[in-house]
């Protein structure tokens, strides 16, 4: 379960009561706290909890981190971090695009410094015309989509900062998997890379005007897993999302939910995991969902073109792969009902497919494990509702049967 410190944090931060933090450290710049909302909750097992918050103030809308990551003096010279001390616990808050563990994270976040740092790995003289964050987990990574303009022609990339220390590793994943886009390094853990082939499967399945999605055949995502590099079992294993389900378990009651209904569904995962399976360790993706598999066409696909986001890639159970893929489908509809009309049938199909290769209990289980895991991370109340009664469909069997 999460550690004491930890629940006490994510009480404090995802609370009424951050507001006073947050106006204490803004008070240290002479800034007035005016309105205020969480954006994103990001909760760590046995690492740090860090909060998300869009602010207004005199000087103008801001985003600001508050964390109890432990930070040196230099490392909160060096963002212009703000210690405070609220109850037991030590907090630090900083501004957006500051991170004292992504010093690349203001370069990427800047149109014209961003451009510089494509000049300097010889990309030559180029404009970033347009720039938008995608991801931010303070401490942790950012994904950036970037319009870059050169010699008269116009590309996307994608920026990903990441640790420095972190790098080498992501760009050596890129280089190995034949299905992953070019990757560049621009320095300091900023990491850039090329617009995948193809369309994501979420575009394929998605059809906001009404006509009819992409028949998606399970067996391309079952080759495009087949055809991960065998090199890649070397690399470090990373925890499973079932590994950390406690975690996550925690984090989504502290969120709302309703502990009786997780604490069950957490149970009824366990008891299966439990179960003495062979262990069925290979090469996985690590985080394969539906927009990270992108296929060669949106309206009859014929074969997976890329995978991206393969930050991950390395030695786990295949079954997490395909349990994160199950998870996905089956909460697309909560996006867009009326968008994703096939989205749940897609998920009953690729489930057939996927338990004559593996174990069907385990895979629900995981599955399940997923959903729990999405719950937690959701910003929306609503969401982490729905979301927590799938996981329950799954594990009663009403979904995926």
């Amino acid at each position: 379960m999460m550690d004491a410190m930890t629940a006490t944090t994510l009480d404090l931060l995802a609370s009424s009561e951050a507001g006073d933090v947050l106006a204490a450290a803004l008070g240290t710049a002479g800034l007035e706290l005016g309105d205020w909302r969480i954006d994103a909750v990001h909760a760590r097992p046995g690492a740090e909890t860090s909060v998300g918050y869009a602010a207004s103030t005199g000087a103008g809308e801001l985003y600001l981190v508050a964390s109890d990551a432990r930070l040196t003096e230099s490392e909160r010279a060096a963002c212009g971090a703000v210690r405070l001390e609220a109850g037991d616990a030590v907090i630090h808050v900083w501004r957006h695009p500051a991170d004292p563990a992504l010093p690349g994270l203001a370069t990427a976040s800047t149109p014209a410094t961003l451009a510089e740092a494509f000049g300097r790995a010889g990309h030559g003289d180029v404009a970033v015309a347009e720039l938008q964050m995608l991801v931010l987990r303070p401490l942790r990574r950012a994904v950036l989509r970037a319009q870059v303009e050169a010699a008269g022609e116009r590309s996307t990339w994608f920026v990903k900062v990441v640790r420095p220390s972190r790098a080498d590793a992501l760009l050596e994943r890129h280089a190995m998997c034949a299905l992953a886009p070019a990757a560049y390094d621009l320095g300091h853990g900023v990491v850039a890379v090329a617009q995948a082939r193809g369309v994501p499967m979420t575009h394929a399945l998605h059809r906001p005007r009404g006509d009819a999605p992409a028949a998606l055949d399970p067996d391309l995502v079952l080759k495009a897993i087949d055809s991960l590099p065998s090199e890649a079992a070397a690399l470090r294993a990373r925890p499973s999302v079932p590994d950390r389900l406690h975690h996550y378990a925690a984090t989504a009651v502290a969120q709302g939910l309703d502990r009786a209904r997780v604490d069950a569904a957490v149970g009824a995962i366990t008891s299966v995991l439990e179960r003495d399976l062979a262990p069925e360790v290979g090469v996985t993706h690590g985080d394969l969902h539906p927009a990270n598999v992108f296929v060669d066409d949106g309206t009859a696909p014929t074969a997976v073109t890329a995978l991206i986001d393969i930050d991950t890639l390395g030695p786990g159970r295949r079954a997490d792969d395909l349990a994160t893929m199950l998870a996905h489908l089956l909460v697309l509809p909560t996006f867009d009902a009326a968008g994703y009309p096939t989205a749940a049938s897609a998920a009953e199909d690729h489930f057939a497919a996927f338990a004559a290769r593996c174990d069907a209990d385990d895979l629900r289980a995981r599955t399940a494990a997923n959903l729990i895991a999405l719950a937690a991370g959701a910003a929306d109340a609503s969401f982490r509702g729905e979301w927590l009664g799938l996981a329950e469909g799954v594990l009663d069997r009403r979904l995926l049967a």
